[in-house]
């Protein structure tokens, strides 16, 4: 507020003229010559011009400072967006913080409204058009989407349906913006604060979040949909279908096919003998067969054909196991295995 005191001393010094001042005919008191005006309340700071003649003293004495309607008084101290409130006491039904409820609130009385918050303080509070500006100006360390849906009272938002890092849900994969009780198990709560990355996609999230984990097994379980690809199973030494016997193990090697599997994954047995255990079928359609040359069975003491069945069939041979074309050369192998004993049967 101006000094008071400061229009007074210009009075005393002639800069600013005193009042006319009328006396009656019959000699009574002075008066002065008030008339009804409008002036900026910037004392009670109520956002409006007032008429009741409580004007400060300074605008008593300058004219300049009042106006003869509420129109004008508002158009020349409360322009833009203040003009609407100056003009209606009840607010301007335009958009500003709360930072007390951590939300955006319309300037109107409280409780003519949802999302009536009170009215706006002029002279402290900005004003704008919608809740998603005032939030994103306001209130940018909360999800714009998620703090427009809390201002407005929204009891439908789902949310983004984005895709973020699932740790804050108990997941060991990206989850989705969704609220959880709307029974998606996908969903792993909704998304309030801004700092928490949404993605697209949830390969796209897996891809940035989630760098160790294969981005096929990583957008499988994300979304919870079968992977259709294959895993070594080290410990059992064979090749699993992931959608029929899904990893526990998220930071295993996934293959595109059961032969990549089983020649990069499982390589300490030949691709045939790995295919066999798997009880998968090669990329070729075929079950494996094996070769039909001899190897040498050391447990069997024997000759035995690289073949699945009956003997002289010995199962699969293993990648470390020299192939003979006949069985007689394979015999040459354990000569001390005489006649027909060399040749499994």
């Amino acid at each position: 507020n101006l000094d008071e005191s400061f229009f007074a001393c210009l009075v005393i010094w002639g800069t600013v003229s005193n009042p006319e001042s009328e006396v009656d005919g019959s000699g009574g008191d002075v008066s002065t010559n008030i008339e009804s005006s409008f002036y900026p309340d910037w004392k009670y700071n109520t956002g409006t011009c007032l008429n009741d003649g409580n004007e400060p003293t300074y605008m008593k004495i300058n004219k300049a400072w009042v106006s003869e309607s509420l129109e004008k008084c508002c158009s020349r101290f409360y322009s833009g967006w203040n003009y609407s409130k100056c003009m209606n006491l009840q607010g301007s039904g335009l958009w500003y913080v709360s930072h007390l409820n951590g939300k955006c609130v319309t300037d109107c009385v409280e409780g003519n409204g949802p999302t009536c918050g009170g009215l706006a303080n002029p002279t402290s509070d900005t004003l704008y058009s919608n809740p998603k500006s005032c939030c994103k100006s306001e209130l940018s360390y909360q999800l714009t989407e998620f703090c427009e849906a809390t201002s407005l009272g929204s009891t439908c938002y789902a949310g983004t349906g984005l895709y973020y890092r699932g740790d804050t849900a108990g997941k060991e994969v990206c989850v989705r913006d969704c609220n959880q009780s709307s029974g998606d198990s996908t969903c792993g709560g909704l998304v309030k604060e801004s700092n928490i990355i949404l993605h697209e996609t949830a390969k796209a999230c897996c891809a940035s979040q989630y760098n160790w984990i294969d981005v096929e097994l990583c957008s499988a379980r994300s979304t919870e949909t079968p992977l259709e690809k294959y895993w070594p199973d080290k410990s059992n030494s064979k090749c699993r279908k992931d959608s029929e016997a899904p990893t526990s193990d998220l930071s295993v090697q996934i293959y595109d096919t059961a032969e990549e599997c089983c020649t990069s994954g499982i390589f300490w047995l030949s691709k045939d003998t790995c295919l066999a255990s798997s009880d998968v079928i090669s990329d070729s359609g075929t079950e494996a067969t094996g070769s039909n040359k001899f190897y040498v069975d050391w447990v069997k003491g024997q000759c035995v054909k690289d073949c699945i069945g009956p003997a002289p069939c010995g199962g699969l041979a293993q990648s470390w196991d020299p192939l003979y074309d006949s069985g007689t050369i394979c015999c040459t192998r354990i000569p001390h295995v005489l006649g027909d004993e060399c040749i499994f049967s």
